[in-house]
């Protein structure tokens, strides 16, 4: 019996397992509520786990063709002296630097992800559109059914859906119930990023300058003619919440721009170009209804959320397949305890890699002294090779390796 998936996002998560699931017996409806391919987005990297998983799927080739060549990164100071540099990875291996060998920019992964799947005659892409509502069968339930209504009016049945659809996640909301806590928290802190012209002297490299009250603002250049800016700030920041709500494109520039003009380094002309340029244990499953990626695990900025979103794919669906095997039965049989084995096999992967708020105010110094000593530290640092040899921060606490699927593996073209 074929399985019918429906996978809500088309990001990095849904695409990838989109790829896995592919080479069963199944028939899979991938859903993007854009009218295309959502293919822009920041510079994102493949670390860690990610580097064999990016291998298994067959994409080294593609994703080095499309790399940004970040040579490394570096902190300065208010004054754009260099204070330390760590260089990109050259090793080919699961530990990278701060900057990876594998630097991407999404949109061009998204794309490479979108491409894996676009001829398979069992992989059905539907843009501009997305789930209203859905109610499912008792779980208990042989060959039970989830009942979908769509934005566009239509309904269908599915033996599983995937929530792939990033933090906000929709289809999170609808399977936990209206009176279910949010599941997300703060990290106490605000980021911000958007794009301006390059002139000559912008460094290649990615660089980060640390400036009083928890602040830091970073730059980096995939194209030579745009140069590319980031901001985190620390803390409650009144002005900036409100202008969130304000709803006030301007008023959110203007509230950014206050928070980092006349702050030394070049912050007076990325702000200048801010003003003039557009901004670019919950369940992770409930019967038949399963949560991937962002939607199941997400946490802002902690270079993890391609890794995990492209590990967590072939996972979810190398339990299928190895249930499916296992009993001789057929994948619908096996979605409700799949999805269990999925979470209860990948959730403590994924805490291996989330960090805190506290973890965060650390790296965002509240004073120049504080400043300073993370200079210091980082000049040491760099000095001495640190992740250099292979892996720094989250990449050298992980411990654990992808499983293998060889039901995945044995390829079958459909």
């Amino acid at each position: 019996m074929v399985l019918k998936v429906l996978i809500v996002g088309g990001g990095v998560a849904g695409p990838s397992l989109a790829y896995w699931l592919s080479r069963l017996n199944t028939e899979v409806t991938l859903i993007e509520r854009f009218p295309r391919i959502r293919a822009h987005g920041q510079q994102v990297d493949i670390r860690g786990q990610g580097v064999p998983m990016m291998k298994k799927m067959g994409l080294e080739a593609a994703v080095r063709a499309a790399a940004v060549h970040e040579p490394g990164m570096q902190l300065v100071d208010e004054r754009g002296k260099s204070m330390a540099y760590f260089p990109a990875t050259e090793t080919n291996s699961t530990e990278q630097n701060f900057s990876s060998e594998f630097e991407v920019m999404r949109g061009d992964l998204v794309e490479l992800l979108y491409n894996l799947t676009k001829n398979k005659k069992n992989v059905h892409h539907i843009f501009n559109t997305s789930i209203r509502s859905f109610t499912q069968d008792d779980h208990h339930k042989a060959n039970g059914k989830v009942h979908v209504d769509f934005l566009d009016g239509r309904k269908e049945d599915f033996d599983l859906v995937v929530g792939a659809d990033g933090s906000g996640s929709q289809t999170r909301k609808i399977m936990l119930g209206p009176d279910a806590p949010d599941p997300r928290h703060s990290l106490n802190a605000h980021t911000g990023f958007f794009t301006i012209p390059s002139q000559p002297g912008d460094s290649k490299a990615w660089t980060l300058c640390h400036l009083p009250g928890r602040r830091v603002i970073g730059t980096r250049q995939d194209r030579p003619d745009l140069l590319r800016i980031y901001m985190i700030i620390h803390g409650q920041q009144p002005t900036l919440e409100e202008a969130y709500k304000s709803g006030s494109l301007a008023e959110l520039k203007k509230a950014w721009a206050g928070l980092y003009e006349d702050c030394g380094w070049k912050t007076d002309r990325f702000m200048r170009g801010l003003q003039h340029s557009p901004l670019p244990k919950g369940d992770w499953s409930k019967g038949r209804v399963v949560l991937l990626g962002d939607a199941a695990h997400c946490q802002t900025v902690n270079g993890q959320g391609v890794t995990l979103g492209m590990v967590g794919a072939y996972i979810l669906a190398g339990e299928f397949a190895t249930l499916a095997k296992r009993d001789a039965s057929s994948l619908a049989e096996d979605v409700v305890q799949g999805a269990k084995n999925y979470e209860a096999k990948f959730r403590p992967m994924v805490c291996q890699t989330q960090g805190s708020s506290f973890g965060l105010g650390l790296f965002l110094p509240q004073s120049k002294f504080g400043i300073g000593i993370l200079h210091t530290l980082a000049g040491w640092a760099a000095s001495l090779g640190y992740g250099q040899s292979g892996g720094v921060g989250m990449d050298k606490r992980v411990t654990w390796s992808v499983p293998e699927y060889p039901e995945l593996d044995e390829y079958r073209e459909n």
